[in-house]
Parts: structure tokens; C-alpha cells; sequence
């Protein structure tokens, strides 16, 4: 392995080593849920894109309409999303996060955030310094990346 590949597993492997500290913190909002991993995957979709039609939504998550149906029916019931009928067309139902499903999802970003605001305070000034310009390069390299993420379906991460 040259050098650079060398550098490249260092920090992949640090990577891994952060995800696992942060996957594995009991305050993570993700141990007190009780939803599947369709089911999450759908809150997080509808976070990013808003009012979502039915069809839409089950072409992003790769299922039948029967299948999103049923997953968005038991949302329902837990009061994490609603239905409301689109005002153009009145045969679609629009799906979109409830307030307490917008407030679980915004609990996983700032659980996260605060988790990080505590780890970065432990650095000192240079340290930071160090980190803000390595993040800047990861986002600009990630800005550049021209490959779509993979299961990317009409605009949604799927």
C-alpha cells in the first residue's frame, strides 16, 4: 500500500471508530424508538422533501404502493404523519410529518449535534482550527463527488 492509500485507511478507520462511539451512545434517540428501519427510512424522506404523493413516496422506497400503504398507515396511528388530499388533484393523498414526527427527527440531528458540541469543547483552539479546515475539505470534496448515491430514485436518497 503507498503512503496516501495508508492515510486513507487511517481515516476511514477513525471514521468507523467515531460512528461506533456515536451508534452506541445509550442517550442516542434511536434505542427509545419503536419503529422499523422502512419506517424511520420514510420520516427521514419526509423530512427532506416535505408533502410527498403516495406513489412518490413508495417509488423512493423501492416498494409496492400496498406495501407504503401499510407502513404510512401505522405512522398514522402513531401520530408521526398525516395524510391530506393534494389540492390539484383530489385522487392523491399527500403524505407529510406530523409536528411530533418532525420533532423526532429533529431530535436524531440534534442529538447528534450536542453530542458533537461536547467532544469538540474537550479540543484546544489549533485543534479546532485543525478540524474546521478538514471538515471544509471533506464538504467540498463531497460537493464534487459527481456519482449519485447509490438506490438514488427521482431525486430521493433511497
Amino acid at each position: 500500500m503507498s503512503g496516501r492509500d495508508d492515510l486513507i485507511a487511517q481515516i476511514m478507520e477513525t471514521q468507523r471508530e467515531m460512528q461506533h462511539h456515536f451508534a452506541n451512545d445509550p442517550a442516542n434517540p434511536l434505542f427509545t424508538l419503536h419503529l422499523t428501519l422502512p419506517q424511520l427510512k420514510t420520516l427521514l424522506l419526509l423530512s427532506a422533501h416535505g408533502s410527498i404523493a403516495g406513489q412518490e413516496l413508495s417509488t423512493a422506497m423501492g416498494v409496492s404502493l400496498a406495501t407504503m400503504t401499510g407502513m404510512v398507515d401505522r405512522l398514522v396511528a402513531q401520530g408521526l404523519v398525516t395524510r391530506r388530499e393534494d389540492p390539484h388533484d383530489r385522487r392523491v393523498r399527500r403524505i407529510e410529518l406530523s409536528e411530533p414526527g418532525r420533532d423526532l427527527v429533529d431530535r436524531f440531528a440534534t442529538a447528534g449535534t450536542e453530542k458533537m458540541r461536547r467532544i469538540l469543547d474537550r479540543l484546544t483552539d489549533d485543534e479546532l482550527r485543525t478540524v474546521a479546515q478538514c471538515s471544509a475539505l471533506l464538504v467540498n470534496a463531497v460537493a464534487q463527488d459527481p456519482e449519485p448515491p447509490p438506490g438514488c430514485v427521482a431525486g430521493f436518497a433511497g
